[in-house]
C-alpha cells in the first residue's frame, strides 16, 4: 500500500508545522523551496547491505552540474548530521547503476534510504530516523538529504509531476572517502579526519557562492572561544542578530504581531543552535561533552 501526503499552497504552513512538532522541534519553518513536495511512504526498490559499504563502479552515470543555493544562514537548523546524506549518496550510487547510469526519483532514493538505514542498525546515531512515519521520511526527505542539493553534492530536475536525482562529481567524491562509522565495525567516529577536512573546505568553497554555512559556523566558534558558554547564551547570539532577526521577519506570517514573532524568533534560534552546534561536534570543532562548548578545534583546512 502506498500512501501519499500533498503538499499544497493552501496546507504547506499546516503540514510542515505537523512534521516539525512530531520531530520535537516547536519551530515553525520559514517556507522553503523545498515546502511543496510529495511525501511517499512505501520502498519500492529491494537492495542489499551492501548498499551503505560499497561505491558501485558506475560506468553510464554523467555527474551533473551542482546548483549552490544562496542562504545566508547556511542550511536550516534542523539540519544537524552530515553522515545522513554521506548514506543517501552511496544509496544513490547504487539506485543509479541499477537504473542504468540515469537519475532516480527523488522519493525512491528517499525511501530505500529508510529501508537501508534500518537494516544497517543505525538508529541509534544521531540524526538517522528511528521510525518509518511519514514525519520520519518527511524530515529526512527535506531537513537531511535535501541540504546535499542545496550545498552541490546532488543534483535535482523536476518535471511536471515528480522530482529525478543525481550526483555531482563533489558529491561522487565524498561519497567515496571512507566513513568510519560505514566502514568500520566499531562505529567510535561519525567523521574520519578526512572527511572532515573535505567538508570544510567544501563549505569554504560554497561559501563564496552564497550559501553561507561556513562564515555562521565561524562566527559561532569565535563565539564559543569568547567566553564560558550555555546552550541559552547560544540561542541568544541568534535571537540577537538583526541580520538573523530580519531573515526570520521576511517569512514570518507574523511579522504584524510582535509577541508571536517573538515566539517564532526564540523557538528558530532555539532549532538553529541546537542543529549548529551538533554539526560543530561531529566537525569535530566543538568537544562532545554534554552541555558543554568547548571549542577544541577551528575551522582552518590544513
Amino acid at each position: 500500500m502506498e500512501i501519499k501526503i500533498l503538499i499544497t499552497k493552501q496546507n504547506k504552513e499546516r503540514i510542515l508545522k505537523l512534521i516539525d512538532e512530531l520531530v520535537e522541534c516547536e519551530a515553525e519553518a520559514t517556507v522553503t523551496a523545498s515546502a511543496e513536495k510529495e511525501i511517499l511512504t512505501a520502498p519500492r526498490i529491494a537492495s542489499s547491505p551492501a548498499f551503505i559499504k560499497e561505491v558501485p563502479e558506475v560506468e553510464n552515470i554523467e555527474t551533473a552540474e551542482p546548483c549552490i543555493s544562496k542562504n545566508e544562514f547556511g542550511s536550516w537548523g534542523m539540519f544537524n548530521s552530515y553522515i545522513p546524506g554521506k548514506v543517501a549518496l552511496r544509496v544513490l550510487l547504487h539506485l543509479i547503476n541499477e537504473n542504468k547510469g540515469k537519475p532516480v526519483r527523488y522519493q525512491d532514493l528517499v525511501d530505500e534510504c529508510i529501508s537501508a538505514f534500518s537494516r544497517a542498525g543505525l538508529g541509534n546515531y544521531r540524526g538517522f530516523p528511528k521510525k518509518t512515519s511519514d514525519s520520519a521520511r518527511g524530515r529526512l526527505a527535506w531537513h537531511l538529504i535535501w541540504p546535499y542539493y542545496e550545498m552541490g553534492l546532488i543534483k535535482v530536475d523536476e518535471d511536471k509531476s515528480d522530482q529525478f536525482v543525481t550526483i555531482t562529481r563533489e558529491g561522487l567524491e565524498f561519497a567515496k572517502l571512507r566513513s568510519p562509522l560505514l566502514d568500520n565495525s566499531k562505529r567510535q567516529q561519525a567523521l574520519s579526519t578526512e572527511e572532515r577536512r573535505w567538508l570544510l573546505t567544501h563549505l569554504r568553497k560554497i561559501d563564496k557562492l552564497g550559501y553561507k554555512e561556513f562564515t555562521i559556523l565561524n562566527e559561532l566558534t569565535e563565539f564559543l572561544s569568547s567566553g564560558n558558554r550555555r546552550f541559552k547564551h547560544i540561542v541568544n547570539w541568534f535571537k540577537s542578530n538583526k541580520e538573523f532577526e530580519s531573515w526570520i521577519r521576511q517569512g514570518s506570517r507574523h511579522k504584524d504581531d510582535p509577541k508571536a514573532l517573538a515566539r517564532q524568533l526564540h523557538n528558530i534560534s532555539t532549532t538553529f543552535a541546537s542543529g549548529k552546534i551538533a554539526l560543530l561536534r561531529e566537525l569535530g570543532i566543538v568537544s562532545d561533552s554534554r552541555a558543554k562548548y568547548t571549542v577544541i578545534s577551528d575551522l582552518e583546512v590544513s
